[in-house]
């Protein structure tokens, strides 16, 4: 059983009080007086029923005012959850049982079974450990111990226990082996006396027999008086009861007017609960409709719209539209950042181009070739140095044969040269144009230096006209002059023409790379522009740099998230409040409903007011109480037998009263008179029988040795009964006195910091130090004494839990611990509760206590 909430309807100074267990490990804390005990006996009081007022060592707590006596308890038991309720004081209270999970109601048997065989004894054995009685303790033994675990879950346990307890007190009173007073050993002694009275008997035997004529006489005439005493007894004790009835009838007479027809239905024990129950609910109904009331006042003064909320709410549906625009304008500003940034650089680079490039006499860049134009450069400058070398030949210094193929070298040179510009310019950007270019110009170089070697020695005659010659030299450098001046070369050497294309062609593509990418990004720009503009609406509620693309973009969102999160604050707070008003009206309802029942509730009765219904109620529970007295003397006259004349006089009563009484009183001192002498004579036929004749003796030795063995007999068959029922209870018990032992010296150890390693359970109970040394507990310390009793309510609690799992309720039980032992309980404690709920009630709380666990009386 785990208790998760208390629900006190009136308990001492408890009313209307909802608790809540939220932990194994409950410490439930308070000062003196905060109620820590009542809450202790509501506990016990609700699982096992209200203590009468004989049994109610500090009273009933019977609640102040018109509170309702009890509560109720929530619990868990076996993975399901349950409450029971007790209500009033008559019979322990009425019970109702439910069940949560199912929504049903159940029986009291139900409840009963559920608890089974835990009652209030036994729970008070096993589970609450307050304020100790020592001298119990000191007398608690082994077989203390084995009849509070046996009594537990064993059908008809308490009546095995007393017939095992009544078959030991036999034999007990039958033999003992140094007992003297105990039947076999009298009858022993006896045996022995007789034996030797045998050798001494004497003969008395015709004075026995007339001792025993005479005691015969004695006895007839002690008969008579009897039976005329038992006469006169009952004739007086006729009188004496009619004496008794008496004022019983005088009682009577005084109540003769009341009758069942004066008592008003619907004014009883239940009606006054029902009339308690209204009337809290009433005031609880009142405060939850004064509680909603504040809190949609409360709801009402928060909720209210701010200027941009009003403005969102006319413009959402645009700006929504826009919003689902922002991802797409989140790419096009990075675009136009990362474009910018492109543009920048390529403008960058024609810089760098452009520096790095030769320029003409004008200080501007020429244009580069085509392709035509190239190859024809690359020709013209070839033949000009053919036709140069040409005129410049002389007589020559080496053969014709040496000659004639470093001309061609050089030649070969000059056109892979052109060769290679030509495919430079037809592949345009590729990575190849630009080795192209470089190995063009170290070929035309190459071609140059070979031809210009070649000149250097003595020319030789070639059979060419110098005047052809020159003409032809005149036509290329007119040639290579229109070409100057049409892609404006001037002043730039004819050798350098075809070195810089690749520089010209990086540059014009540059520049087309510039113009495109510019492009774009005036289209991307025109459609981040038009964007913007069409925020122009909420010019008022956004502030931002158009030209910081991104940081635009960002502040729009972030201004529409704020506006949806104010939209959608003041929509929650809206149905809060619209929620909470839908709450006070149906709470006002429901006042309204309860206020109806207690109008149709005084109409019924004829009542109108508290007052008169509460009068009402004490006035019909005097007639009750009136008219079961009158039943009751009604009851007790007839049961009493006795005629009761009509005119009963209580004088003449107590006249014959004594006269009879002064006759039975006569007729005593001569049955005393007799009695004294009959015994005289018993008296001394008794001392003839002890001192009586060798027969008699030896007949009595017989029939002494004959009782001696029945008796003997009968003690061993009780021996043997009781030992049948201790292993029958034993098996029972499922070996619980084992464990229990066994985690008692466990937690003991624990409790006192392994100060004490055992504990030697026989007659009485000691306990063994750490160093051997053995103490019975009437030596111990209040504290250690309190400690060894912890570990034995817990060793039987844990011991029990596993098949009667019930919460162990702990009261201040560490006051005399010192602070490391207290530790140590602490942490048992700990370890205890997760097997079984444990509720600690304490006015002390150490400083290291686990906020969490505890649960402060004073905030309730």
């Amino acid at each position: 059983m785990i208790i998760k909430q208390l629900n006190i309807y009136g308990y001492g100074r408890w009313i209307d009080q909802q608790i809540e267990i939220q932990n194994p490990l409950q410490i439930i804390y308070g000062p003196n007086e905060a109620g820590k005990s009542t809450i202790i006996a509501f506990i016990k009081g609700i699982l096992f029923g209200f203590t009468d007022k004989k049994h109610s060592l500090h009273g009933q707590y019977t609640p102040k005012g018109n509170a309702p006596y009890g509560g109720e308890i929530i619990f868990s038991a076996n993975d399901h959850s349950y409450k029971v309720v007790r209500t009033g004081l008559k019979y322990g209270g009425t019970v109702k049982f439910y069940d949560l999970d199912n929504d049903v109601e159940l029986t009291e048997d139900d409840y009963n079974q559920l608890i089974d065989p835990i009652d209030r004894t036994a729970y008070d054995q096993l589970f609450y450990f307050g304020s100790i009685d020592q001298n119990e303790l000191y007398k608690m033994g082994r077989d203390e111990l084995r009849m509070r675990i046996q009594s537990i879950g064993v059908a008809g346990a308490g009546d095995w226990m007393d017939l095992q307890a009544d078959l030991d007190k036999q034999s007990g009173k039958m033999y003992a082996p140094r007992g003297r007073t105990k039947t076999i050993n009298v009858q022993i002694s006896d045996y022995k006396k007789l034996a030797d009275q045998v050798s001494a008997a004497k003969d008395n035997f015709p004075h026995y027999q007339d001792l025993q004529s005479q005691l015969k006489t004695n006895q007839v005439n002690l008969d008579k008086l009897q039976a005329q005493l038992k006469a006169a007894n009952q004739a007086l004790d006729d009188q004496r009861h009619l004496q008794t009835v008496l004022p019983l009838v005088a009682q009577l007479n005084d109540l003769k007017d009341l009758n069942a027809s004066q008592v008003k239905p619907k004014f009883e024990n239940d009606d006054l609960n029902d009339f308690n129950k209204l009337n809290m609910a009433l005031s609880a109904q009142q405060r939850r409709v004064s509680e909603v009331q504040r809190v949609v006042d409360e709801l009402a003064a928060k909720v209210s719209k701010t200027p941009v909320q009003t403005f969102y709410e006319v413009h959402r549906e645009s700006i929504n539209e826009l919003v689902n625009e922002l991802p797409k304008m989140r790419r096009l500003a990075v675009a136009l950042e990362m474009g910018q940034a492109q543009l920048e650089e390529v403008q960058q680079q024609i810089q760098a181009q452009t520096a790095a490039t030769a320029k003409n006499a004008q200080g501007a860049l020429p244009q580069p070739f085509d392709e035509q134009t190239l190859t024809q450069v690359n020709d013209l400058i070839r033949d000009e140095q053919n036709v140069q070398d040409k005129l410049s030949q002389a007589t020559p210094q080496r053969s014709q044969t040496h000659d004639e193929p470093s001309k061609k070298s050089g030649l070969i040179w000059y056109g892979v040269a052109g060769a290679l510009v030509v495919l430079s310019f037809i592949l345009g950007s590729n990575s190849f144009s630009w080795i192209g270019y470089v190995l063009a110009i170290v070929a035309a170089g190459w071609g140059w230096y070979s031809a210009k070697a070649i000149s250097q020695p003595q020319p030789t005659p070639t059979g060419e006209d110098p005047v052809e010659l020159n003409k032809q030299l005149a036509q290329i450098h007119s040639k290579l002059a229109a070409i100057q001046n049409q892609f404006g070369l001037q002043g730039i050497d004819e050798l350098k023409w075809l070195s810089i294309q690749t520089s010209l062609q990086q540059i014009v593509r540059l520049q087309e790379s510039y113009s495109k990418q510019k492009l774009s990004l005036d289209e991307n720009q025109s459609e981040y522009d038009t964007y913007v503009a069409k925020w122009q609406f909420a010019s008022d509620w956004l502030k931002f740099d158009p030209s910081k693309y991104s940081a635009t973009i960002e502040t729009i969102n972030n201004a529409v998230e704020h506006w949806q999160q104010l939209s959608a604050d003041y929509q929650r707070q809206q149905t809060a409040l619209d929620s909470n008003k839908q709450t006070l009206k149906d709470a006002k309802a429901k006042l309204n409903g309860l206020t109806k029942q207690k109008t149709d509730f005084f109409k019924v009765r004829n009542v109108g007011s508290d007052a008169d219904f509460q009068q009402q109620v004490e006035f019909q529970t005097n007639l009750a109480k009136k008219l079961e007295q009158k039943a009751t003397l009604e009851s007790q006259i007839k049961s009493a037998k006795v005629a009761i004349p009509t005119n009963v006089d209580k004088s003449t009563i107590d006249a014959t009263v004594h006269d009879q009484a002064e006759k039975v009183q006569n007729l005593q001192d001569q049955l005393n008179d007799l009695s004294r002498e009959a015994t005289q004579v018993k008296t001394e036929i008794d001392g003839l029988i002890k001192n009586g004749d060798y027969y008699d003796l030896r007949q009595q030795l017989a029939n002494q040795q004959t009782e001696i063995v029945e008796n003997v007999q009968k003690y061993m068959a009780l021996k043997l009964s009781s030992q049948w029922i201790q292993a029958v209870l034993n098996v029972a018990s499922k070996g619980r006195l084992p464990k229990t032992l066994t985690l008692a010296k466990q937690y003991f150890a624990t409790l006192t910091n392994n100060a004490y390693k055992d504990i030697i359970f026989k007659n009485e109970i000691s306990v063994v130090r750490e160093d051997d040394v053995h103490f019975p507990i009437n030596e111990l310390s209040t504290g250690t004494l309190e400690q060894l009793y912890l570990a034995l309510i817990f060793s039987m609690a844990v011991g029990f839990s596993d098949q009667y799992p019930m919460p162990i309720l702990i009261d201040d039980g560490f006051v005399n611990f010192d602070k490391a032992r207290k530790e140590a309980a602490n942490t048992m404690l700990k370890q205890v509760s997760q097997k079984t709920q444990v509720l600690y009630f304490t006015a002390n709380l150490d400083a290291n206590t686990d906020d969490k666990l505890v649960l402060d009386l004073k905030t309730l």
